[in-house]
């Protein structure tokens, strides 16, 4: 399943800081290590979380009313703020800040249960058991991991369908691919 899928942009960034900051196991994918590793503060209220940033120093605050996966899932969205995103939202021009909001949600997808530490799991072939085998190990809610998995899942498909796709193409119309094969090798 996972040789058909492809990373996007965002998912090799984060891939990329994770590795360059040392983060290479699940066990080290927790609020206490990434804030220490990237150099951010973090405090728990009994508010909603929010980040913010105020002359380089970068700040997460942490609704400690939460239990400890919504906590993760809160600090790495918030951290996607911090590390992507400028500007005070509540000013921002609606469509930017839903922009960015969109941004950190799949943010949190991919730095919670990064591809490249996903792809040496066996995963059962129940959707159920597969859900709570990804969200014991990533330490993650069983909606964050389903949501992962159905992403995985809906993108390798779309990966295979194409392929398929262009073999239909290129069966059905042999010459538009040599000319183009041709083309390419000028």
């Amino acid at each position: 399943m996972y040789s058909y899928y492809r990373t996007t942009p965002l998912e090799q960034w984060i891939e990329h800081l994770w590795m360059k900051s040392g983060i290479l196991t699940p066990a080290q994918l927790n609020v206490e290590e990434v804030a220490a590793k990237l150099d951010v503060w973090v405090h728990f209220m009994r508010d909603t979380s929010r980040a913010l940033e105020y002359m380089g120093l970068r700040s997460i605050l942490v609704d400690q009313r939460l239990g400890r996966e919504a906590q993760w899932e809160d600090f790495l969205h918030e951290l996607c703020h911090v590390l992507r995103h400028a500007g005070n939202q509540t000013i921002m021009p609606k469509l930017f800040c839903e922009s960015q909001e969109a941004e950190a949600n799949r943010f949190v997808l991919y730095a919670a249960m990064p591809f490249y530490m996903m792809r040496h799991l066996k995963l059962p072939q129940r959707i159920d058991e597969a859900v709570e085998v990804i969200a014991v190990h990533f330490g993650v809610t069983f909606e964050l991991a389903r949501k992962r998995l159905e992403q995985i899942q809906r993108r390798t498909l779309a990966a295979i369908l194409w392929e398929e796709a262009l073999k239909h193409e290129a069966m059905a119309f042999p010459q538009k691919f040599e000319r183009k094969i041709k083309n390419a090798a000028l």
